[in-house]
């Protein structure tokens, strides 16, 4: 499957896995995670139909990330005005950190998770344009934590 963009000429195809350290936070990086979590249909189909459109903000860069039913079905470079239920949004920084933890230990622990990041209100947010596209990050929060926790699994330099 390829990363999906609003415009044509922005298509890339997805990485191959294991092959280098790809750059976070890049397309390609989150495509990958998009590969970890296709090759893992078991587990997703354990964690139950999602439905979501979330944008991933790391800094001033975005990009949004598609489940439907069982699977990510798109990961985009997100432009103004394209639709998301809701944005998680924090630093490069802070971001580094929770790929980092996620790379040693192999996932998040209790105090790493993206729920608890968000509810901490300090480095990582949550936002969104009406409460029930916010409400589906909470609806689908174990889809989207082993979503990220696939970072165990791809090898990652920073900017």
């Amino acid at each position: 499957m390829q990363v999906t963009s609003v415009q044509e000429h922005e298509r890339v195809a997805p990485p191959e896995p294991g092959t280098e350290p790809l750059l976070f936070p890049s397309s390609e990086w989150f495509e990958a995670l998009a590969s970890v979590a296709r090759s893992q249909p078991e587990r997703y189909r354990r964690l139950g139909a999602t439905e979501i459109r979330i944008g991933i903000d790391v800094g001033d860069s975005g990009w949004r990330v598609v489940f439907e039913d069982y699977e990510v079905t798109e990961v985009a470079v997100r432009h103004p005005g394209m639709a998301v239920d809701c944005t998680l949004s924090a630093s490069p920084e802070d971001w580094r950190e929770l790929v980092e933890h996620i790379r040693e230990r192999g996932s998040a622990d209790p105090t790493h998770t993206l729920n608890s990041l968000v509810l901490s209100g300090t480095r990582f947010t949550l936002s969104g344009e009406d409460q029930l596209g916010v409400d589906r990050f909470y609806r689908f929060n174990a889809t989207l934590q082993a979503f990220i926790d696939g970072a165990k699994d791809v090898l990652t330099r920073f900017a």
